[in-house]
Order: C-alpha cells, then structure tokens, then sequence
C-alpha cells in the first residue's frame, strides 16, 4: 500500500511539470538568446480592394444642395444612430459596398470600378467621375474599418471591426480579447483574400521578427485561427498549481474509494 501511494505522489508530480504551459509558450515578440534590441522595418503591402469591401465616401463643397444630395436625412440619421447603438456596423449602413462586379454605386453618379485598386486608385476613380457633375468639392475616401474574424483559442471570438485605417495582429489580437492560455501561439493560422484567390499562413507570435513580416498588419476580410495546444485535451490543468490541484483532488477520492472498499471486505 505504501509503495502504491509513493508511486501515485510520483506520477502525480510528473504530470504536474509535464501537463502545464511552459510560460515561454505564452510570450509574445521573444528574441532569440543573445539578440539585441534593433529597429524593425515594415514589409507593409498596399491593400486592394476587393468584393465585398466597403468605402466610407464623403463629398462636401460649398454648394448646400449638392451637400444635400450625398448626406442622409434626419430620420436615417436617427435610424442609423439606432442600428449602431443596438450593435450594427456603421459603415455598413452609411459606406458603399464593392459588388460582384468590382464597383460601388454612388448616388447621381452611377457605378464605379474600384476593384483590384489601391485608396489612392479608388478616390481617383471617384474623383474622375464626381468631376463630370461638379467643379468644385472636396472628397474623403477610406476604408469602412477593418473587418476580421478571430477563431479558437481566443477569448472573444468572433467577427470583429476596427475602427481604423491600419491594424497590427497584436491588435486584432487585443480586439478579440487575447489568446487563451493554451492558444499555440507560434502557429497561428492567417486565412486572407488574394485578387487569385485565397491563402493560409502559418505565423509564429512568439517570434519578433513578424514585425517585419508582411503579416504583421492585417488586412480586410482576414480570418485569424488559433488552435489549442495539447494540454487543452489532457484535461489535468493549464498551470502546474491547477493540475496538482486536479490530481490531488482524483488522489483523495480513490484513496476514499479503496479505504471503503477494504473496509467492506473485511
């Protein structure tokens, strides 16, 4: 009996240095040994526009009727003020969406191909056909917020908008309310949207050098995946005081479970 139980204590102990997440597993942006602190440069890729995309188009001039024309009534106002408030996307109600034909529809001045085109490309082509209405305005386009999704081992998953012209994983990552803490963070899935279709990425969190990568901003419509490390399915704990706890705990019981036993056949 005594041999037993000093080799349950034994087991016990190895499961709980084995079964929990080493804490280098959970830091982010590690360098490697003996690598200074250096100045990381961009590998930004210029984002085109793609379907299903939405605009944020502002017009205005001096001219009240023509402000008129492109602005929302009250009673839309109050409505779109309504929508956001119970959670709805502002600019889904307010921007322009890319069709399946690569363009957007503004009012009074028909469709514009903006598909495949860089902000910069895009206002050009808006200007262009503003121009042939107007003289003089002054025009605003940007992107509706970033939109995403965050899957598994995050916090809070699901789509997420941020409200913003560029955003680094990290805050997508802090959007989405972090990873968990048996999230595999040095293999992230990134699923994006290419003009030729679509992409899976593996990254690596735990690695400074994604500051550098061209992954480090993401992009419209990406999909961020995280999958579990495999201390999730041993079910014993996620730091070593829960699976000491976990162990203690099946411990007690089936030392109580054999004393009954012994007890009753006697």
């Amino acid at each position: 009996m005594t041999n037993r139980l000093l080799a349950l204590i034994a087991i016990s102990f190895l499961l709980a240095t084995t079964s929990c997440v080493p804490t280098k597993k959970m830091i982010y942006l590690q360098a490697e040994e003996g690598q200074n602190t250096e100045t990381f440069k961009y590998d930004r890729q210029e984002y085109k526009l793609q379907e299903n995309d939405i605009l944020d188009v502002q017009i205005r001039s001096m001219n009240p009727e023509i402000n008129a024309l492109f602005s929302p009534g009250a009673a839309m106002n109050q409505n779109m003020q309504a929508g956001v408030q119970s959670g709805g996307d502002l600019y889904y109600m307010t921007g322009y969406s890319v069709n399946e034909e690569g363009a957007i529809e503004l009012p009074f001045v028909g469709k514009i191909n903006v598909q495949g085109q860089t902000l910069e490309e895009a206002k050009a082509s808006v200007t262009a056909e503003v121009s042939k209405m107007f003289k003089s305005f002054h025009l605003q386009v940007k992107l509706g917020g970033i939109r995403y999704s965050a899957l598994g081992e995050f916090r809070s998953p699901g789509k997420k908008v941020i409200l913003q012209n560029q955003a680094t994983i990290f805050e997508a990552i802090a959007a989405s309310g972090d990873l968990t803490q048996v999230a595999n963070r040095n293999e992230v899935r990134l699923i994006r949207q290419y003009p030729d279709g679509t992409k899976i990425h593996t990254i690596n969190l735990l690695d400074q050098s994604i500051i550098s990568s061209p992954y480090y901003f993401i992009q419209p419509n990406d999909v961020l995946y995280a999958e579990p490390l495999p201390q999730k399915s041993w079910g014993v704990g996620i730091t070593g005081a829960q699976t000491l706890s976990t162990i203690v705990s099946t411990l007690s019981t089936s030392l109580a479970l054999t004393l009954s036993i012994i007890s009753l056949t006697r």
